[in-house]
């Protein structure tokens, strides 16, 4: 079949827009070009709600095309289910819980069913886009199930001919939870769990319980956990909220946590006579036992849940390669524990699990229905962003009036300041997407250093002291420091450290002798690669700490003119962007250029 332009496979870009971290994806010719979520264009965190239109402006820009060129455009909601089908699965719902079923789920419920019909979502697309191309000129327009798209992220890139697949989040359109087979050029639906039981909703709700923010704060829910121990009186607490059924349906939530009245912001009076009263929000102040066991216990509870899911998964497909995709699975201890189960090289977990994949799922979705005979590779990098040239850089440090030096060997003289405990801002190449920095927008320090964690925490990144931070190693190096045995790229699978190594990385490994890492490669990131080698002949350690290049409460920086921004706002000591090093911020020069490693 010919497409536009003649071309032999489509041009599609995805779409995320309706809900939380709106991204767009642009795939020709069975590529990714690119890929970008709202916020970094906007900065605006998460960007909830917003039409992703500076994302599709960059992906459209970077392939030089216009939306002529484009074949289809994929949105990542099953508009066909509204309001028909959803109106029925809602007023069942309604109609089940009929006992305690609140005013306030029934608005959301009607939100939805405006909100996701094809009419709603054509209209902000003839909006934002469609405006400006004459209706003949319009791609085709179609409309992908949630978790499908979630599906085809994860088994599309995992490098696996056939695998079971798990979706996971919040909520698609009724579903919350699904188990998928993918085999050859086709995806099958083997199982689904319906709203309300939601491991998504079950597991933010305790984060705003503990004082976080929803959609943003479940990984610190994560982090805290760690700071607890087992209490059984807990863990039957939370049994009242999501519990084991010991039938095939695994576990069920109460549905009166979620759908009933709230005594108290969003809790129901049994739920504050069983929890007690909610934190403040974003608390700053030490945490009891009694919530730090909380948070243990929600952990604990999610992970027990879905290992038992992909038990069952595996009895249902008889398959062993594991996929997983949807924003549950961000829950990188929760993935350390699939992977220690079933094996490091059986599991792929899709690094942008969340919504903001959903662009990325949807336009992979096109390629599956159109048999355009998609090639199964493993994903290896996402540097899928923007990139600015040494033009650009050095335009935007004389605009800020900043003293700088143009490096001979940028990675020696950055590892030396990490050596030597100084806090570095790291600004290279093209921009990740998604939720983890991976050495291109990213935050260096030493993990050597005791003091490291405190001082990045508290004064580069004003959060809380105790959050960890996750350690990137040389891939050839990564197994004598930690314990797995597979290449973990992407900061999305924890696993633990070799023994003696929490003395020696003491700012790298978190208090439960977990790690976060990503493993390195000189082919996906030769520069990054070149500065831990550059530390390790320093230091003798081939590891240093990677944390997002950002400040609280704000997205990872995108231009040269953010990292400037975020540099000049934070305690960090230099900033290496490009060939360029910035290390004073007192008394600028206007354009002053000289060399290092001389």
């Amino acid at each position: 079949m010919a497409y536009r332009n003649n071309k032999k496979k489509p041009t599609v870009l995805g779409l995320l827009f309706e809900g939380s971290d709106p991204s767009a994806a642009l795939i020709m010719e069975g590529k990714i070009i690119a890929v970008v979520e709202e916020e970094r264009m906007l900065r605006e965190k998460h960007a909830s709600w917003k039409f992703p239109i500076k994302a599709v402006n960059y992906c459209l820009e970077t392939a030089d095309i216009t939306l002529k060129d484009v074949d289809f455009i994929a949105i990542g909601w099953e508009a066909n289910k509204f309001p028909s089908y959803m109106r029925k699965f809602y007023a069942e719902t309604e109609e089940k819980y009929s006992d305690f079923f609140s005013a306030r789920a029934r608005d959301w419920q009607a939100k939805n069913l405006h909100r996701y019909t094809k009419e709603s979502l054509t209209k902000q697309l003839k909006e934002n886009i469609l405006n400006i191309c004459p209706k003949k000129d319009w791609p085709k327009i179609v409309f992908i199930n949630h978790h499908l798209a979630h599906a085809c992220s994860a088994i599309m890139m995992s490098g696996f001919d056939d695998a079971l697949i798990i979706t996971a989040d919040g909520h698609g359109e009724d579903d919350a939870t699904n188990i998928w087979i993918g085999e050859s050029d086709e995806i099958k639906h083997v199982k689904q769990w319906q709203l309300p039981h939601s491991l998504g909703w079950f597991y933010t709700k305790f984060t705003q319980f503990l004082g976080f923010r929803a959609h943003d704060g479940e990984g610190k829910l994560m982090g805290l956990a760690a700071y607890g121990k087992e209490d059984p009186d807990l863990f039957e607490k939370v049994d009242k909220i999501i519990a084991f059924t010991g039938e095939d349906d695994i576990y069920k939530i109460s549905a009166k946590f979620f759908y009933g009245d709230y005594e108290k912001e969003n809790y129901t009076k049994e739920w504050l006579e069983i929890f007690g009263e909610p934190l403040p929000f974003e608390m700053r102040t030490e945490y009891s036992d009694y919530h730090k066991n909380l948070a243990y216990a929600v952990q604990k509870k999610l992970e027990d849940i879905m290992l038992n899911i992909v038990d069952h998964a595996i009895e249902l497909t008889g398959k062993q390669n594991i996929c997983v995709a949807g924003g549950t699975f961000m829950n990188c201890k929760m993935n350390g524990e699939i992977a220690k189960k079933y094996g490091y090289d059986k599991l792929f977990v899709q690094p942008i699990a969340g919504d903001n994949g959903i662009s990325l799922g949807s336009a992979l979705a096109v390629y599956l229905n159109e048999k355009a005979g998609w090639k199964r590779e493993r994903l290896n990098n996402i540097y899928f962003g923007p990139e600015y040239d040494q033009k650009e850089i050095t335009s935007a440090l004389k605009k800020a009036g900043l003293t700088y030096i143009k490096s001979k060997n940028v990675e020696k003289d950055t590892a030396k300041y990490v050596a030597d405990s100084k806090i570095v801002g790291w600004y290279q190449g093209k921009m990740e997407v998604g939720a983890r920095a991976l050495g291109n927008r990213s935050i260096i320090a030493n993990p050597l250093d005791p003091k490291t964690s405190n001082i990045v925490n508290m004064k580069v990144k004003f959060r809380e002291t105790w959050r960890p931070f996750c350690p990137s190693t040389m891939i050839e190096d990564g197994q004598k420091y930690f314990d797995y045995n597979f290449e973990l790229p992407f900061m999305v699978v924890a696993c633990e450290a070799r023994a003696g190594f929490k003395t020696i990385l003491p700012s790298a490994i978190h208090v439960d002798n977990t790690v976060r890492v990503q493993t390195v490669s000189k082919e996906t990131n030769p520069k990054f690669h070149n500065l831990i080698r550059e530390f390790k002949e320093i230091t003798g350690y081939g590891v240093v700490i990677n944390t997002s290049f950002n400040l609280k409460g704000e997205p990872i920086v995108n231009t040269p003119e953010n990292a400037i921004d975020t540099f000049l706002n934070s305690g960090m000591d230099v900033l290496v962007i490009g060939d360029y090093i910035i290390d004073e911020k007192a008394n600028p020069v206007q354009g002053n250029e000289s060399n290092a490693s001389d």
